[in-house]
């Protein structure tokens, strides 16, 4: 064989498989924009299906879509403690917890303010994060009706 005509076969190959994975790629980009996740962050991973798991109520998960972060996430960066950050007669909000994260946010920011942009927005968007979910604790949700029974004969 040729070397011209081996050198045309490995370039026509070559651009049909780039030209097969960049179809796919919309295709999959498609898909989650129409459902309004985004599957490229490795959710699936880290245990994305239970985003909500410890949420105040059920704006939690647009919380978590907003901020990219999830509640734990936001605790591991700031090196605090995932305490449920919702009132009740048993879990009033931690106070303490609260100070310790403002603590150990004002301490990362003075450290990360003048080295790594990426790092100082990891602890914003971490204290924004918690932030977001004690003031959806906060907010007083409206108690739910019972749902109505059949009356029956």
């Amino acid at each position: 064989m040729s070397l011209p005509r081996i050198v045309s076969q490995v370039v026509i190959l070559g651009s049909q498989i780039l030209g097969k994975a960049f179809v796919e790629a919309y295709r999959q980009a498609a898909r989650n924009a129409r459902s309004g996740t985004s599957h490229s962050t490795g959710a699936g991973e880290r245990g994305g299906a239970n985003l909500g798991s410890n949420l105040a109520g059920e704006g939690g998960p647009m919380i978590t879509r907003k901020h990219k972060m999830t509640v734990d996430e936001a605790c591991q960066i700031l090196n605090v403690k995932n305490v449920a950050f919702s009132e009740g007669p048993n879990q009033p909000i931690v106070s303490e917890e609260l100070s310790n994260m403002l603590k150990a946010y004002e301490r990362m920011f003075q450290a990360n303010e003048k080295t790594s942009k990426y790092l100082l927005s990891k602890v914003v968007r971490a204290k924004d994060r918690i932030s977001a979910e004690v003031e959806l604790a906060k907010t007083p949700t409206p108690p739910q009706p019972p749902p109505q029974q059949p009356p029956q004969p």
